[in-house]
Protein backbone atom coordinates (compact mmCIF):
# COMPACT_ATOMS: atom_id res chain seq x y z
CA UNK A 1 0.00 0.00 0.00
CA UNK A 2 1.08 3.47 -0.61
CA UNK A 3 -0.03 4.74 2.76
CA UNK A 4 1.58 3.53 6.14
CA UNK A 5 0.17 0.57 7.11
CA UNK A 6 -1.65 0.01 10.12
CA UNK A 7 -1.01 -3.43 11.04
CA UNK A 8 -2.98 -4.25 13.88
CA UNK A 9 -5.84 -2.43 12.25
CA UNK A 10 -5.76 -5.13 9.42
CA UNK A 11 -5.94 -7.75 12.40
CA UNK A 12 -8.87 -6.49 14.08
CA UNK A 13 -10.67 -6.52 10.71
CA UNK A 14 -9.30 -9.82 9.37
CA UNK A 15 -10.74 -11.19 13.09
CA UNK A 16 -13.77 -9.54 12.82
CA UNK A 17 -13.51 -6.59 15.41
CA UNK A 18 -12.86 -3.84 13.76
CA UNK A 19 -15.52 -0.95 14.48
CA UNK A 20 -18.20 -0.51 11.60
CA UNK A 21 -16.27 2.94 10.85
CA UNK A 22 -12.80 0.80 10.57
CA UNK A 23 -14.09 -1.73 8.79
CA UNK A 24 -15.66 0.70 5.93
CA UNK A 25 -12.71 3.09 5.56
CA UNK A 26 -10.49 -0.42 5.16
CA UNK A 27 -12.38 -1.58 2.80
CA UNK A 28 -12.63 0.81 0.94
CA UNK A 29 -8.64 1.36 0.43
CA UNK A 30 -8.64 -2.05 -0.16
CA UNK A 31 -11.53 -1.72 -3.14
CA UNK A 32 -8.91 0.72 -4.65
CA UNK A 33 -5.92 -1.46 -4.58
CA UNK A 34 -7.42 -4.79 -6.25
CA UNK A 35 -3.65 -6.21 -5.83
CA UNK A 36 -4.24 -5.60 -2.07
CA UNK A 37 -7.47 -6.97 -1.90
CA UNK A 38 -6.69 -10.45 -3.66
CA UNK A 39 -4.00 -10.49 -1.05
CA UNK A 40 -6.05 -9.29 1.45
CA UNK A 41 -8.89 -12.41 0.52
CA UNK A 42 -6.19 -15.19 -0.01
CA UNK A 43 -4.88 -14.52 4.09
CA UNK A 44 -8.22 -14.50 5.35
CA UNK A 45 -9.29 -17.78 4.04
CA UNK A 46 -5.62 -19.12 5.10
CA UNK A 47 -6.33 -18.11 8.45
CA UNK A 48 -9.73 -18.98 8.92
CA UNK A 49 -8.43 -22.56 7.59
CA UNK A 50 -5.77 -22.12 10.64
CA UNK A 51 -8.72 -21.17 13.09
CA UNK A 52 -10.42 -24.19 12.11
CA UNK A 53 -7.26 -26.23 13.04
CA UNK A 54 -6.62 -24.35 16.50
CA UNK A 55 -6.36 -26.38 19.42
CA UNK A 56 -8.86 -25.64 22.36
CA UNK A 57 -5.79 -24.40 24.74
CA UNK A 58 -4.61 -22.13 22.30
CA UNK A 59 -3.19 -19.08 24.85
CA UNK A 60 -3.86 -16.34 22.08
CA UNK A 61 -2.62 -13.71 24.06
CA UNK A 62 0.37 -15.48 25.31
CA UNK A 63 1.44 -15.93 21.64
CA UNK A 64 0.84 -12.59 20.71
CA UNK A 65 2.45 -10.80 23.30
CA UNK A 66 5.57 -12.90 22.50
CA UNK A 67 5.57 -12.35 18.97
CA UNK A 68 5.32 -8.13 19.97
CA UNK A 69 8.31 -8.97 21.97
CA UNK A 70 10.48 -10.40 19.48
CA UNK A 71 9.62 -7.85 17.00
CA UNK A 72 11.33 -4.99 19.34
CA UNK A 73 14.08 -7.02 20.67
CA UNK A 74 17.24 -5.56 19.92
CA UNK A 75 19.06 -8.66 19.44
CA UNK A 76 16.69 -10.41 16.95
CA UNK A 77 18.67 -12.03 14.06
CA UNK A 78 16.70 -11.71 10.39
CA UNK A 79 15.66 -15.43 9.33
CA UNK A 80 17.66 -16.88 6.53
CA UNK A 81 15.46 -18.99 4.02
CA UNK A 82 17.54 -21.00 1.68
CA UNK A 83 15.54 -22.13 -1.66
CA UNK A 84 15.60 -22.90 -5.44
CA UNK A 85 12.75 -21.98 -6.27
CA UNK A 86 12.09 -18.37 -7.04
CA UNK A 87 9.78 -16.52 -4.35
CA UNK A 88 6.38 -14.67 -5.56
CA UNK A 89 6.46 -10.90 -5.11
CA UNK A 90 3.38 -9.43 -3.60
CA UNK A 91 1.79 -6.01 -3.81
CA UNK A 92 2.61 -5.56 -0.14
CA UNK A 93 5.88 -5.17 1.81
CA UNK A 94 5.08 -7.11 4.61
CA UNK A 95 7.78 -8.34 7.38
CA UNK A 96 7.11 -11.67 8.55
CA UNK A 97 7.00 -10.82 12.24
CA UNK A 98 4.22 -8.72 10.98
CA UNK A 99 2.13 -11.90 9.26
CA UNK A 100 2.70 -13.49 12.21
CA UNK A 101 0.99 -10.92 13.91
CA UNK A 102 -1.99 -10.76 11.80
CA UNK A 103 -2.36 -14.66 11.79
CA UNK A 104 -2.46 -14.58 15.80
CA UNK A 105 -5.15 -12.22 16.04
CA UNK A 106 -7.25 -13.97 13.48
CA UNK A 107 -6.97 -17.53 14.88
CA UNK A 108 -8.36 -15.87 18.10
CA UNK A 109 -11.77 -15.64 16.73
CA UNK A 110 -11.77 -19.29 17.55
CA UNK A 111 -11.89 -19.01 21.21
CA UNK A 112 -15.67 -17.92 21.18
CA UNK A 113 -17.15 -19.84 18.41
CA UNK A 114 -15.83 -23.03 20.30
CA UNK A 115 -14.19 -24.72 17.08
CA UNK A 116 -13.27 -28.55 17.18
CA UNK A 117 -11.40 -30.87 14.42
CA UNK A 118 -11.26 -33.89 13.22
CA UNK A 119 -8.19 -34.96 11.53
CA UNK A 120 -7.67 -38.71 12.42
CA UNK A 121 -10.65 -40.64 11.86
CA UNK A 122 -11.74 -39.98 8.22
CA UNK A 123 -15.59 -40.37 6.97
CA UNK A 124 -15.89 -43.65 5.30
CA UNK A 125 -17.84 -44.72 2.91
CA UNK A 126 -20.71 -46.76 4.72
CA UNK A 127 -23.63 -46.03 5.54
CA UNK A 128 -24.97 -42.79 5.40
CA UNK A 129 -23.80 -40.00 8.39
CA UNK A 130 -24.92 -36.45 8.89
CA UNK A 131 -22.75 -34.29 10.84
CA UNK A 132 -24.34 -30.93 12.62
CA UNK A 133 -23.26 -27.93 14.52
CA UNK A 134 -24.59 -26.65 17.42
CA UNK A 135 -25.54 -22.71 18.61
CA UNK A 136 -22.88 -20.37 17.47
CA UNK A 137 -20.30 -23.15 16.26
CA UNK A 138 -18.05 -24.01 13.59
CA UNK A 139 -16.66 -27.70 12.96
CA UNK A 140 -14.45 -29.21 10.82
CA UNK A 141 -14.47 -32.87 9.10
CA UNK A 142 -12.19 -34.37 6.51
CA UNK A 143 -13.97 -37.21 4.28
CA UNK A 144 -12.49 -40.28 3.07
CA UNK A 145 -10.94 -38.87 -0.08
CA UNK A 146 -9.02 -35.98 1.69
CA UNK A 147 -11.65 -33.16 0.99
CA UNK A 148 -12.39 -30.85 4.50
CA UNK A 149 -15.32 -29.63 5.45
CA UNK A 150 -16.11 -26.47 7.56
CA UNK A 151 -19.30 -26.29 9.15
CA UNK A 152 -20.61 -23.03 10.32
CA UNK A 153 -23.11 -22.39 13.18
CA UNK A 154 -26.59 -24.43 13.33
CA UNK A 155 -25.41 -26.11 9.88
CA UNK A 156 -25.40 -29.45 8.78
CA UNK A 157 -24.22 -32.27 6.06
CA UNK A 158 -25.42 -34.91 5.60
CA UNK A 159 -22.61 -37.74 3.75
CA UNK A 160 -24.41 -40.43 1.17
CA UNK A 161 -23.98 -43.96 1.44
CA UNK A 162 -20.82 -45.80 -0.26
CA UNK A 163 -19.86 -42.48 -0.93
CA UNK A 164 -16.74 -42.03 -3.04
CA UNK A 165 -17.28 -45.92 -4.29
CA UNK A 166 -18.34 -44.56 -7.36
CA UNK A 167 -19.85 -40.88 -6.62
CA UNK A 168 -19.15 -38.41 -3.94
CA UNK A 169 -22.88 -37.07 -2.94
CA UNK A 170 -23.50 -35.11 0.32
CA UNK A 171 -26.47 -32.08 1.26
CA UNK A 172 -26.03 -29.32 3.11
CA UNK A 173 -28.02 -27.00 5.40
CA UNK A 174 -26.69 -23.96 6.13
CA UNK A 175 -23.44 -22.35 6.14
CA UNK A 176 -20.43 -25.08 5.09
CA UNK A 177 -17.16 -24.45 3.33
CA UNK A 178 -15.55 -27.04 0.74
CA UNK A 179 -12.09 -27.74 0.03
CA UNK A 180 -12.15 -30.55 -2.66
CA UNK A 181 -9.45 -33.33 -3.90
CA UNK A 182 -11.10 -33.02 -7.09
CA UNK A 183 -11.02 -36.70 -9.07
CA UNK A 184 -12.78 -36.76 -12.67
CA UNK A 185 -13.79 -40.49 -12.05
CA UNK A 186 -16.01 -40.16 -9.19
CA UNK A 187 -17.78 -36.46 -9.40
CA UNK A 188 -18.07 -34.35 -5.87
CA UNK A 189 -21.58 -33.06 -5.83
CA UNK A 190 -23.26 -30.84 -3.07
CA UNK A 191 -27.00 -30.73 -2.57
CA UNK A 192 -29.01 -28.01 -1.16
CA UNK A 193 -32.60 -27.08 -1.51
CA UNK A 194 -33.38 -26.91 -5.28
CA UNK A 195 -29.98 -26.70 -5.97
CA UNK A 196 -27.18 -29.37 -6.99
CA UNK A 197 -23.44 -28.02 -6.87
CA UNK A 198 -20.78 -30.02 -8.92
CA UNK A 199 -17.16 -29.55 -8.19
CA UNK A 200 -14.31 -28.83 -11.41
CA UNK A 201 -11.73 -28.77 -9.09
CA UNK A 202 -11.93 -25.85 -6.06
CA UNK A 203 -12.73 -24.40 -2.81
CA UNK A 204 -16.36 -22.94 -2.31
CA UNK A 205 -18.68 -21.81 0.01
CA UNK A 206 -22.39 -22.56 0.43
CA UNK A 207 -25.10 -20.64 1.99
CA UNK A 208 -28.88 -22.36 2.43
CA UNK A 209 -30.61 -19.40 3.96
CA UNK A 210 -29.48 -16.33 1.68
CA UNK A 211 -31.64 -13.70 1.16
CA UNK A 212 -31.45 -14.30 -2.31
CA UNK A 213 -31.86 -18.13 -2.00
CA UNK A 214 -29.24 -21.24 -2.36
CA UNK A 215 -25.91 -19.05 -2.42
CA UNK A 216 -22.62 -20.51 -3.72
CA UNK A 217 -19.09 -18.43 -3.78
CA UNK A 218 -15.89 -19.55 -5.04
CA UNK A 219 -12.38 -18.87 -3.95
CA UNK A 220 -10.88 -21.16 -5.74
CA UNK A 221 -10.87 -23.57 -9.11
CA UNK A 222 -14.92 -23.70 -10.23
CA UNK A 223 -17.77 -25.46 -10.07
CA UNK A 224 -20.94 -25.71 -11.72
CA UNK A 225 -24.33 -24.59 -10.40
CA UNK A 226 -27.74 -25.43 -11.37
CA UNK A 227 -31.49 -25.64 -9.87
CA UNK A 228 -32.63 -29.53 -9.23
CA UNK A 229 -35.51 -28.97 -12.32
CA UNK A 230 -33.24 -28.03 -14.56
CA UNK A 231 -35.18 -25.67 -16.56
CA UNK A 232 -32.40 -23.14 -17.30
CA UNK A 233 -28.86 -23.92 -18.03
CA UNK A 234 -25.86 -24.71 -15.53
CA UNK A 235 -23.50 -21.68 -15.30
CA UNK A 236 -19.78 -22.12 -14.30
CA UNK A 237 -19.03 -20.16 -11.34
CA UNK A 238 -15.04 -18.99 -11.13
CA UNK A 239 -12.62 -17.63 -8.38
CA UNK A 240 -14.19 -14.91 -6.83
CA UNK A 241 -17.90 -15.19 -8.16
CA UNK A 242 -20.83 -15.70 -6.54
CA UNK A 243 -24.17 -17.75 -7.96
CA UNK A 244 -27.77 -18.17 -7.00
CA UNK A 245 -31.02 -19.87 -8.37
CA UNK A 246 -33.71 -17.73 -9.29
CA UNK A 247 -37.30 -19.00 -8.65
CA UNK A 248 -37.38 -20.38 -12.05
CA UNK A 249 -34.78 -22.47 -11.96
CA UNK A 250 -31.80 -20.24 -13.77
CA UNK A 251 -28.91 -20.12 -12.11
CA UNK A 252 -27.15 -17.02 -11.95
CA UNK A 253 -23.55 -15.40 -11.13
CA UNK A 254 -22.30 -12.33 -10.09
CA UNK A 255 -18.94 -10.55 -8.53
CA UNK A 256 -18.19 -11.49 -4.95
CA UNK A 257 -17.36 -10.11 -2.04
CA UNK A 258 -15.01 -10.76 0.85
CA UNK A 259 -18.19 -11.28 3.12
CA UNK A 260 -19.17 -14.10 1.25
CA UNK A 261 -16.62 -15.98 3.89
CA UNK A 262 -16.99 -13.97 6.72
CA UNK A 263 -18.93 -16.31 8.73
CA UNK A 264 -15.26 -18.33 8.97
CA UNK A 265 -14.12 -15.09 10.83
CA UNK A 266 -16.72 -15.10 13.40
CA UNK A 267 -18.47 -12.47 11.44
CA UNK A 268 -22.01 -12.51 11.15
CA UNK A 269 -22.56 -9.82 7.69
CA UNK A 270 -25.82 -8.32 6.75
CA UNK A 271 -25.83 -6.24 3.33
CA UNK A 272 -29.32 -5.65 2.66
CA UNK A 273 -30.22 -8.58 3.88
CA UNK A 274 -33.97 -9.01 4.20
CA UNK A 275 -35.20 -10.09 7.18
CA UNK A 276 -36.15 -13.53 6.86
CA UNK A 277 -32.33 -14.35 6.43
CA UNK A 278 -31.82 -12.09 9.40
CA UNK A 279 -34.06 -14.55 11.19
CA UNK A 280 -32.46 -17.75 9.95
CA UNK A 281 -29.17 -16.40 11.02
CA UNK A 282 -29.80 -15.30 14.36
CA UNK A 283 -31.45 -18.70 14.84
CA UNK A 284 -28.06 -20.90 13.68
CA UNK A 285 -25.62 -17.92 15.71
CA UNK A 286 -27.61 -17.52 18.89
CA UNK A 287 -30.47 -19.88 19.01
CA UNK A 288 -33.37 -16.87 18.60
CA UNK A 289 -36.60 -17.35 17.12
CA UNK A 290 -37.42 -14.23 15.64
CA UNK A 291 -41.12 -13.44 15.30
CA UNK A 292 -42.01 -10.37 12.70
CA UNK A 293 -45.68 -10.29 12.16
CA UNK A 294 -46.05 -6.74 11.00
CA UNK A 295 -46.17 -6.79 7.31
CA UNK A 296 -44.44 -3.22 7.19
CA UNK A 297 -41.34 -4.66 9.23
CA UNK A 298 -40.92 -7.60 7.94
CA UNK A 299 -40.46 -6.05 3.92
CA UNK A 300 -37.62 -4.31 5.71
CA UNK A 301 -33.88 -5.29 5.16
CA UNK A 302 -31.08 -4.34 7.07
CA UNK A 303 -27.17 -3.47 6.74
CA UNK A 304 -25.15 -4.32 10.23
CA UNK A 305 -21.78 -6.61 11.33
CA UNK A 306 -21.56 -8.74 13.90
CA UNK A 307 -18.35 -10.25 15.55
CA UNK A 308 -19.20 -12.14 18.65
CA UNK A 309 -21.54 -9.44 20.41
CA UNK A 310 -23.97 -10.81 22.83
CA UNK A 311 -27.39 -11.23 21.66
CA UNK A 312 -28.50 -8.43 23.63
CA UNK A 313 -26.37 -6.05 21.57
CA UNK A 314 -27.02 -7.44 18.25
CA UNK A 315 -31.31 -7.19 19.35
CA UNK A 316 -30.56 -3.61 20.05
CA UNK A 317 -29.34 -2.85 16.52
CA UNK A 318 -32.05 -4.55 14.94
CA UNK A 319 -34.46 -2.74 16.95
CA UNK A 320 -32.84 0.84 16.11
CA UNK A 321 -32.45 0.52 12.63
CA UNK A 322 -35.88 -1.34 12.02
CA UNK A 323 -37.18 1.80 14.59
CA UNK A 324 -39.44 -1.18 16.48
CA UNK A 325 -40.21 -2.69 19.60
CA UNK A 326 -38.45 -5.88 20.63
CA UNK A 327 -40.05 -8.23 23.56
CA UNK A 328 -38.02 -11.75 24.35
CA UNK A 329 -39.69 -14.26 26.03
CA UNK A 330 -37.10 -17.52 26.41
CA UNK A 331 -35.41 -17.95 22.71
CA UNK A 332 -38.69 -16.04 21.18
CA UNK A 333 -37.82 -12.55 20.05
CA UNK A 334 -41.18 -10.75 18.87
CA UNK A 335 -40.63 -8.04 16.86
CA UNK A 336 -43.19 -4.96 16.55
CA UNK A 337 -43.99 -1.61 15.69
CA UNK A 338 -42.81 0.88 17.99
CA UNK A 339 -45.65 2.50 20.03
CA UNK A 340 -46.59 6.17 18.36
CA UNK A 341 -44.12 5.78 16.03
CA UNK A 342 -43.36 3.98 12.17
CA UNK A 343 -40.45 1.68 11.33
CA UNK A 344 -37.42 4.35 9.56
CA UNK A 345 -37.75 4.75 6.30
Amino acid sequence: MSQPTDWEALARYLAGESSHVEAAQIEARLNAQPADKALMDSLAEVTARMAAGAPSDLDVEGALTRVKGRRSAVDARPLKLESSVARPRFAWRVPLSAIAAVAVFAIGVAGFLSLRDRPTQPIGPSASRMVATGVGMIDSLRLADGTRVILGPGSSVNIAANYGVERRDLAVSGDAYFDVVHDASKPFTVHAPGVTIQDIGTRFTVRTDAGDGVAVAVSQGSVSLQGVNKSGHAVVLRPGERGTVLPNGQAVSRRGTNEDMAWMRGRLVFREAPISEVAASLKRWYGLELKVTDESLASRHLTATFSGEPPERVLEVIRLVLGAQIEQRGDTVFVRPAKGSSPLK
